[in-house]
């Protein structure tokens, strides 16, 4: 997606505090009309790359290559595209209407629906099928007229790819004369970084230490990506304790977060108890006003809880109940040096502590995914990044039936209160699902570990250039070279 970004503009862009940055926008304004059915849609003046103005017409190429792209459309669902959109039409060279079939939250969906919608190129791209696109994603010449601040200039796949700046992009001009995204990971980026062959890389947080206070590098903490980390509960495994939203909560008060934030991330990293994003926090609940549904590190308000349940401490400090034993395995296809192991350790030590036997099984990614995907009874909990979307509904996560509701868990208040969330104008619909959410704990929800970025000290704007949904802008960046800086604008 972030090189998707550099090349075409959405009609929404997301900005560093998860919001409708205008200025990085296509769209100029955006109004609801028709209670929430109807959002007309202004334009900026804007060029593509070869000197064609663009025109609203390319928003409706944009949206029929999402309605040609049928059922493998990566973002079918979010924001309700497309299956709510009734019809995208232009009503001026720069403004359009699109039609909805059911109200909605215009929040949700500017932020959720329309930063999926770019204008493309009719003129260049003629009417290309779904074949034809992916067999020309290759190919830099395909990709020759463009709207966004750079052009794409190489692509060597598994290898690198290198942008150059747009001479007519009509937003903030890039100031690098030629961008190169290196496919490294880890250590590996670490050591072109410290050799100068690379000038910003993200360093995994179990090698910090290591890199800290590197001569001729700085450092730079950006928030985590925009999601949550949960354990997520099957509500058709073998443990049918884990089906008891108070023995879910049980264990939630039983673990110590600021344990594994101290542990297994260094100090870098939020406590969360929702699914919702802890930073920024601006579509964050504050929490439930009634402390009884809140969820905190307690215990021994954790230990009475199982105690009331019925769940009694056994002679190998395992609590049993009827005979079953408070036990349950945990899938993850985390490295045994991985912070998430380390974080899991600080996990299972913790509900050792209160009684129940969390017991971890480290598979293979793609067994994982088997797992996750194949609706099976055969494992009780597994570990799952969750990236939300920028208005972090729970849609298709946590509703009935959700296709990324691998535990199968179902509440009917649960699916009410997040249709209320994408349909109610306003916030509180979204803060009531999730603070149901962290009284119901369908998951263990964990903090995630901040990025830490180190940078070359002649590189400057990373603070500019990223933020936590993944919408980059290299065009902030800079670099003290004068060889590196790009040639000045061309504009019509």
């Amino acid at each position: 997606m972030q090189e998707t970004l550099l090349l075409y503009r959405p009609l929404v862009w997301i900005g560093r505090t998860i919001d409708f940055d205008q200025d990085r926008s296509l769209a100029a304004a955006v109004h609801a009309a028709d209670g929430n059915t109807r959002f007309h849609i202004t334009l900026k003046p804007w060029f593509w790359s070869d000197g064609v103005p663009l025109t609203s017409d390319d928003v409706l190429f944009g949206w029929q290559r999402i309605l040609a792209l049928g059922a493998i459309y990566p973002f079918a669902g979010q924001g309700g595209i497309p299956d709510n959109v009734a019809a995208v039409q232009p009503t001026g060279p720069l403004s359009l209407d699109i039609e909805l079939k059911s109200p909605v939250n215009p929040e949700w969906f500017t932020l959720n629906a329309l930063s999926l919608l770019y204008a493309l190129p009719r003129h260049a791209w003629g009417n290309p099928n779904a074949d034809e696109m992916w067999n020309t994603r290759n190919n830099p010449a395909y990709f020759r007229v463009v709207d966004g601040p750079f052009r794409l200039a190489e692509l060597q796949p598994d290898r690198y790819v290198a942008f150059e700046p747009n001479p007519m992009y009509g937003g903030h001009r890039a100031a690098l004369r030629r961008l190169v995204i290196v496919f490294l990971e880890g250590a590996n980026a670490l050591h072109e970084l410290q050799a100068g062959e690379i000038d910003m890389a993200r360093v995994p947080s179990n090698l910090w230490q290591r890199v800290a206070h590197t001569p001729g590098l700085h450092e730079i903490t950006l928030p985590e990506p925009f999601g949550y980390w949960s354990l997520i509960f099957n509500q058709r495994g073998p443990a049918t304790f884990l089906r008891d939203a108070r023995i879910r909560r049980a264990l939630a008060a039983a673990v110590n977060q600021q344990d594994i934030i101290r542990l297994a991330y260094a100090g870098h990293g939020t406590e969360n108890h929702a699914p919702a994003p802890s930073a920024p926090a601006i579509w964050r609940s504050p929490g439930p006003a009634d402390p009884a549904m809140r969820v905190r590190y307690d215990p021994a308000a954790a230990a009475a809880a199982l105690d009331q349940a019925g769940w009694r401490i056994g002679p190998d400090g395992i609590r049993q109940k009827h005979g079953e034993r408070l036990t349950f395995t945990l899938v993850t296809d985390a490295d045994p040096d991985h912070p998430e192991m380390q974080a899991l350790l600080v996990v299972q030590a913790n509900l050792r502590a209160a009684g129940a036997d969390m017991r971890i099984s480290a598979v293979s990614p793609a067994r994982k995914l088997d797992l996750m995907f194949g609706g099976g009874t055969d494992w009780d909990a597994i570990s799952v990044p969750v990236t939300t979307n920028p208005l972090p509904d729970g849609l298709g996560t946590w509703n009935t039936g959700g296709a990324n509701n691998f535990g199968a868990f179902s509440d009917a208040r649960m699916d009410a209160l997040i249709t209320r969330s994408i349909t109610e104008p306003g916030r509180q619909a979204l803060f009531d699902y999730q603070d149901y959410a962290e009284l119901q704990q369908p998951a263990l929800f964990l903090p995630q570990v901040n990025q830490l970025v180190l940078v070359s000290n002649r590189l400057h704007g990373v603070e500019e250039f990223a933020n936590a949904v993944g919408f980059w802008s290299p065009e902030y960046l800079s670099v003290d070279d004068p060889a590196c800086r790009a040639p000045g604008p061309a504009l019509p």
